[in-house]
């Protein structure tokens, strides 16, 4: 059961030394998109071939040839950053993690049937990429903005660049107008160019920060409310507590209780609304942040537009012969240098369109209507597959997706099973990415009377996820109803699962890819 998912380069959760030390050689044939492929396990070394023999990728090292290389395959685009601040295609485990339950670590924990998940983070993004909260297109989106990014960066570099070369070049006969005409009109052309474009980003400027503006102002209103209302609370909780356990009212005589079941409501009510006014300072707090960021930007834009101006100004003075001989190289160099200017503005201002197109696509994938469907779905199935299961789940509408908290004992089990199902329905139901099979690992945990364990093993079948290929490893399958389910016996003695009369049969199989992959082909 731990060499199926193995072979594609996995690290299960718990290896026997003794299987370690044999170094056991492992081949995984499996159909995707019509067609049939062999990954095999061998001399240190994954190889892909396909159903003639030839193979079509091998690599030794998981995360950086690999890995790589079977993402591509089942084009899978999550990407990650490791500890050193490097993006990455993380291992394959990462892939297939939803589809194994291992037995030394799935049925403790969602989560740890593989131990290469060290990456940062890697329970939330686990569970966010493979439900579908953030899907492959999110990913895609995100790989191609951090490429753009960098593209940006240096192209805005050699903007920067490219105008401090033509101040420079001014600056030697000060603001010297450019003796050709021709030169002249076309600088102003470009200057004018320049300024509509910055005239442009002002105006989008402005409105941000407008709009930045009122969303702070409604945000200090909101926190200024509040504060009034704990205010006026603590007055009441005060008044309250120093009045006695029965109060008469003046107007009637009829008399009241000041319970203590009174006042702690309006403590727990004051510590709502506390948490409240938090949220919104705090969010205030940000978003006066992203206010103060966009005037700056305004500043710098103003700052452009104000040298643009100043050199429109410029009166064009009598020029003698000499001038025009002096100033002739500078206007060349001026002239080439615009040129090159004007196109890197032009790029720049695409990739930063590219930029914002991207976000926007991260911006669709991470929509919060789409997002609080997922988990909507995601916790009615654990809410019915819990109580089916006989588990009891505490406050189930607000169950993480991440993980599920349930009672210790044989109750933990049936919780994760639970867990799994409506995690893997949820997974079906919102990404369109490749399926595997679902491989589990020995269910009998933690003592599963003879109630229990038939009951988890007919969930199991009754409830496959969009009818997946499941793999089920049990130790005895006596009194189980398992009608139409396939059973196959492993095993010969203790200790040992190869069948030794098998072996001439599986080294002629294995040898054809012995060859190519000892000769490097």
């Amino acid at each position: 059961m731990k060499s199926l998912y193995e072979a594609l380069g996995t690290t299960p959760n718990k290896i026997d030394e003794r299987w370690r030390a044999a170094d056991v050689t492992s081949c995984l044939e499996f159909e995707f998109e019509g067609s049939s492929w062999f990954a095999v396990k061998a001399f240190g070394v994954y190889s892909l071939f396909d159903d003639k023999g030839t193979r079509r990728f091998w690599g030794q090292r998981l995360v950086k040839d690999w890995g790589p290389q079977l993402a591509r395959f089942f084009d899978f685009k999550l990407e990650m950053v490791d500890k050193d601040g490097e993006t990455i295609v993380p291992p394959p485990a990462y892939l297939v993690a939803p589809f194994y339950v291992d037995q030394d670590g799935g049925w403790k924990d969602p989560w740890k049937s593989f131990t290469d998940f060290y990456l940062p983070e890697s329970i939330s993004t686990l569970a966010e990429y493979h439900s579908g909260i953030k899907p492959d297109g999110y990913y895609a989106a995100k790989a191609e903005l951090t490429k753009e990014k960098i593209a940006l960066s240096n192209l805005d570099t050699a903007v920067e660049t490219l105008r401090q070369a033509v101040a420079q070049i001014q600056e030697i006969e000060g603001l010297t107008p450019t003796y050709d005409l021709q030169e002249f009109a076309s600088e102003c052309d470009d200057l004018v160019a320049e300024s509509e474009r910055l005239l442009s980003v002002q105006a989008r400027r402005r409105r941000i920060i407008a709009d930045l503006h009122e969303e702070g102002h409604l945000l200090r209103r909101e926190a200024d409310l509040i504060a009034q209302t704990l205010k006026e609370m603590r007055g009441e909780f005060e008044l309250a507590s120093s009045l006695p356990r029965e109060v008469e009212c003046p107007t009637c005589g009829h008399e009241y209780q000041n319970s203590f079941a009174d006042r702690f409501a309006l403590i727990a009510d004051e510590g709502v609304l506390s948490k409240a006014l938090t949220d919104a300072r705090s969010k205030f707090e940000r978003v006066s942040e992203k206010e103060r960021t966009e005037r700056g930007k305004l500043g710098e834009v103003s700052d452009s537009l104000a040298r643009i101006e100043k050199i429109l100004e410029v009166q064009k003075r009598s020029l003698s012969l000499n001038d025009v001989l002096l100033s002739a190289g500078k206007t060349e160099a001026a002239r080439i240098l615009r040129v090159s200017l004007n196109e890197k503005i032009v790029e720049a201002d695409g990739s930063r369109n590219r930029v914002e197109s991207f976000r926007s696509s991260m911006n669709e994938y991470t929509d919060a209507k789409r997002t609080a469907d997922i988990r909507k779905s995601y916790r009615t199935r654990l809410s019915a597959f819990s109580q089916e299961l006989d588990v009891y789940l505490d406050d189930p509408e607000k169950q993480s997706i991440y993980s599920v908290k349930a009672a210790r004992g044989s109750e933990g089990p049936r919780a994760l099973l639970a867990y799994y199902y409506a995690f893997l329905h949820t997974k079906m139901e919102f990404t369109n990415n490749v399926r595997f099979p679902v491989v589990i690992d020995s269910p009998n945990q933690q003592g599963q009377d003879k109630v229990h364990l038939p009951q988890m093993m007919k969930f199991i079948f009754d409830h496959l996820p969009d009818d997946a290929q499941t793999i089920v490893a049990t130790e005895d399958a006596t009194g189980l109803d398992l009608n139409g389910v396939a059973i196959a016996t492993y095993g010969e003695a203790k200790r040992q699962v190869l069948r030794e009369k098998e072996f001439e049969a599986v080294k002629a199989f294995f040898d054809p890819y012995f060859r190519k992959i000892l000769a490097m082909e």
